[in-house]
């Protein structure tokens, strides 16, 4: 049996959540700018959100079964650091056809995201469970 989080002990979760969260967007006022800084159409660079929310769902599918078999430390350990490292990509991107990919790779990372939420809810001291989730789900 797992211990429960201690009182605040969602605040990192939800700050997980938050932040995996916030990277699939934050591209979005910018486009433009990329795309004239990569010197590429902004139909093109139109594909970066979409690629973001693509390995959203990706992630969704195949890395939320994670959170109920592996430890919740772990996994929020190792997918902000797949994310840091797809953000790195992102950022070093020489051109246009990289930038899609990174933001595949951020989008599903950012799956930790809901996984959050499920370890923040299972960890919960009993009656807190819903307080737990809540708080998460606020992060994002």
């Amino acid at each position: 049996m797992s211990r429960p989080l201690q009182r605040g002990g969602t605040f990192l979760p939800a700050c997980t959540a938050g932040t995996a969260t916030a990277n699939n967007y934050a591209i979005q006022p910018a486009l433009t700018a990329v795309a004239a800084e990569l010197g590429v159409p902004v139909s093109l660079i139109g594909l970066v959100p979409t690629a973001a929310l693509a390995g959203c769902m990706t992630g969704f599918a195949l890395l939320l079964p994670l959170a109920g078999r592996l430890a919740p430390n772990r996994l929020l350990a190792a997918q902000p650091a797949a994310l840091a490292a797809a953000l790195t990509l992102a950022a070093a991107a020489p051109g246009a056809g990289v930038l899609p990919a990174a933001y595949l790779l951020i989008g599903a990372a950012a799956g930790v995201a809901a996984q959050a939420g499920t370890i923040a809810g299972r960890h919960a001291r009993p009656g807190r469970r819903a307080t737990g989730v809540a708080t998460v789900a606020a992060g994002m």
